[in-house]
């Protein structure tokens, strides 16, 4: 578990079901945990964080909430367009829609290509970062999921590059994604490198 930014943990933990590594966050001045899934040594691990929200950035990554909701008394917060995935679910949520202030200095932006509820959270830490779903991944590289994931690659990643258009002229610094490594600092310079080469 590292602190990446001021007031930035990132930590990875082997997903159960895909078998592969994630990401989480914990944003100390939002007392939020974005996608969280439980480090080693579970909920412990945390100390005395204060959690006072749990953020997905769409709705496949509920992965740890309810037991950190149970334990914290979070609010879960998830995208509107993705609500129909806890029609009955035990777990309480909340919906949020693109424009948005989740917490204090969270933000939340659309993508909306590889799915209708797939944000990203414009975090205020350090000189800003982007917090990415499932439509930008750092695996070997920043890029694309693979086509197979995808229901129409060709139109999903017109339609990514046309927004990281628009979220490239936001302030910041730093990439957050929840598959694949933070890339803490140089995340502009990253990002402006993947448009050109999908130019």
């Amino acid at each position: 578990m590292d602190e990446i930014l001021p007031g930035v943990w990132h930590w990875t933990t082997e997903h159960p079901s895909i078998h592969q590594p994630v990401s989480s966050y914990y944003l100390e001045d939002a007392g939020a945990l974005v996608d969280p899934l439980l480090p080693d040594g579970g909920a412990d691990a945390f100390g005395d964080w204060a959690v006072q929200r749990i953020v997905l950035t769409c709705r496949h990554h509920r992965r740890h909430a309810p037991e950190l909701r149970d334990r914290y008394g979070a609010t879960v917060l998830v995208p509107r367009n993705g609500l129909h995935e806890f029609e009955g679910d035990p777990m309480p949520v909340e919906p949020y829609d693109p424009g948005d202030e989740l917490a204090p200095g969270v933000r939340a932006l659309r993508l909306e290509a590889i799915s209708p509820d797939d944000e990203v959270l414009h975090v205020h830490a350090g000189l800003g970062a982007l917090a990415f779903a499932d439509g930008l991944v750092n695996m070997d590289g920043i890029g694309f999921v693979p086509d197979g994931l995808m229901d129409d690659p060709p139109t999903v990643k017109a339609r990514t590059i046309e927004r990281l258009r628009e979220l490239v002229e936001l302030d910041f610094d730093a990439l957050l994604f929840a598959h694949g490594d933070p890339v803490p600092s140089g995340g502009r310079d990253a990002l402006q490198r993947f448009l050109s080469a999908h130019a």
